[in-house]
């Protein structure tokens, strides 16, 4: 998977913009929790605009994004949505980007561009809070405090992305390899939704694009032509189901990214310039499990195989850690608030069990109740160098509540 973009639309409309407020916990200047609100828009167009009026109006409100740990650095970029008062005299902006390009940073610098009225161009750089993170929806939340007296553009979702057409023009604006910000590339809303098996994620319903779409633009912004955004870029393909493939690109519709952000901003808290409780999506789930599919042997005979859904706790957090921490398990069949759906070994399609575990998987909420059943994949020594995977024949099962997901770098 390559990593996503920023994107930006071309020109034209006329109409309204709307303000709304988030309610939220920040931090006065000294120290103590206070009230605040964040202010976001929503836009059903514009005056109509030239390709560079249009562009030159809507490049400040992309950033680019570095994350840091302390074995590794890695580049995005981000939108700029929304301000509130902040501590000593300047202006909290809140910055909607890509779970992934947050996942694992410890710390995180954002580059902000300027336009000048002569056109000059110039580049700030700040350092940047974690609001909050949602890896199921892939979209987080950072926060910069500006000096005072210094104004940053941020951009307005569109009113409702479910209502965006295919064939609107969008242009993609990002920061290629990590050293080519600001990067354009144009293309169109090739289809509106469509179920996409994320790495690492699982499915998601997402808006698809001709527009080039490089790593390093993770997390940018897709807008139509009266400069609204339509959705944030997640992810582009040189492979897609063993199959090559050129100009698959996806998106997460505004919607959906507008509905994450807003959560994570409203349930995080400040506290003397620090983040004190990280923001999250009310009813996300905690799983931290991975899975792919594998053909097995069913059995220690080695006498017939099957695809099945192999899986493992990916983190000691995980509901399913203390059961799967000897291994890896082949899952069986999932139940959901007593509702059971069959992920048995079969003979058919990879891709199809893989959709329907991403199905089943990415309907668990907060609150409910779960239980896996699976087999232990054992290993059978053949000879002196050989060996082989199966099934062991007693089906087990886990069973757990799902927990809230909140994210914790």
């Amino acid at each position: 998977m390559k990593k996503s973009a920023l994107i930006k639309l071309i020109a034209s409309a006329a109409a309204a913009v709307f303000a709304f407020s988030l309610a939220g916990c920040s931090a006065a200047a000294d120290g103590e929790a206070r009230e605040y609100s964040v202010t976001l828009t929503e836009t059903s167009g514009g005056a109509e605009l030239s390709s560079a009026e249009v562009l030159e109006k809507i490049r400040p409100t992309v950033v680019d994004v570095t994350s840091s740990s302390e074995t590794a650095v890695s580049a995005g970029s981000g939108v700029i949505i929304g301000t509130a008062d902040g501590t000593g005299g300047g202006s909290e902006y809140f910055i909607v980007t890509n779970h992934h390009v947050i996942d694992g940073g410890s710390s995180f610098t954002v580059d902000v561009l300027t336009i000048a009225d002569d056109g000059a161009e110039t580049t700030s750089a700040y350092s940047a809070l974690l609001v909050g993170g949602s890896q199921k929806r892939d979209i987080a939340v950072l926060s910069i405090t500006v000096p005072a007296g210094v104004t940053l553009k941020t951009a307005s979702f569109i009113s409702d992305s479910d209502k965006v057409k295919v064939g609107t023009e969008v242009y993609a604006i990002g920061n290629p390899l990590g050293i080519l910000g600001g990067t354009v590339t144009h293309g169109i809303v090739s289809a509106t939704k469509r179920d996409v098996n994320v790495g690492g994620i699982g499915t998601m319903t997402l808006m698809q694009t001709d527009a080039l779409i490089n790593g390093g633009n993770s997390g940018g912004g897709l807008f139509d032509i009266s400069g609204a955004l339509v959705g944030i870029i997640n992810s582009g393909y040189d492979t897609y189901n063993d199959m090559q493939v050129e100009g698959l690109n996806f998106a997460i519709p505004a919607n959906d990214a507008k509905y994450a952000a807003t959560s994570l901003i409203n349930t995080h808290e400040e506290q003397g310039g620090a983040v004190t409780k990280y923001g999250y999506v009310e009813g996300d789930a905690r799983l931290d499990v991975t899975f792919s599919t594998s053909t097995l042997y069913t059995d220690a005979s080695l006498s017939g195989r099957a695809v099945c859904l192999v899986a493992a706790a990916s983190s000691t957090g995980s509901p399913l850690y203390s059961a799967w921490s000897n291994g890896v398990k082949a899952v069986t069949a999932i139940t959901v608030n007593g509702t059971r759906h069959d992920l048995s070994v079969s003979s058919g399609s990879s891709y199809a069990l893989t959709q329907e575990a991403n199905k089943t998987i990415s309907a668990v909420r907060a609150g409910d109740e779960v239980t896996v059943e699976y087999k232990d994949v054992l290993t059978r020594q053949i000879g002196f160098l050989s060996s082989y995977n199966y099934l062991g024949s007693e089906v087990k099962t886990a069973s757990f509540t799902a927990e809230q997901y909140i994210y914790e770098p």
